[in-house]
């Protein structure tokens, strides 16, 4: 019989929880890391200087368009956006499938009415939330299940 102190048999659970508890604890940081969002420079209400992504015409008409929105489709792409990324225009969530201040997939962004393309973040949150109005008008909110 081993008069050692250390008795690996009687400690391998307890490694074996150990491992598991910081496997669990790394998955969590990585999950928060790719959902988390602190609002940036920029964000609901600047509009900015050129459409990020495209030229100053691309981002004026997009001033323009949000300028026609009404007051009650505004609040709700603020509130909207607030819910979905903080309101950052160069939010990325779920691991990067989701982006900007609407948290759209680049699939939806690509075939959205009034999408310019591209990648959403490359844009003002004002293209962004046009984008975002337009696609609400023609789908409704299905688009935003919880935030909509």
């Amino acid at each position: 019989m081993s008069t050692d102190f250390f008795d690996a048999r009687a400690t391998r659970p307890a490694l074996i929880g150990f491992a598991i508890a910081a496997t669990a604890l790394v998955a969590l940081l990585a999950l928060f890391a790719c959902t988390a969002v602190a609002p940036a420079s920029g964000g609901i209400g600047t509009g900015g200087g050129g459409g990020g992504g495209g030229d100053g015409a691309t981002a004026s008409k997009y001033v323009r368009l949000w300028e026609q929105v009404s007051k009650r489709d505004k609040r709700w792409a603020r509130n909207t956006s607030e819910c979905e990324s903080g309101g950052d225009p160069k939010a990325i969530g779920g691991g990067g499938a989701y982006r900007g201040a609407f948290q759209f997939m680049k699939s939806t962004w690509r075939t959205s009415p009034k999408s310019p393309g591209g990648d959403p973040i490359r844009y003002t949150y004002k293209t962004q939330a046009v984008v975002a109005v337009h696609l609400k008008r023609q789908q409704g909110t299905s688009p935003w299940p919880v935030c909509g």
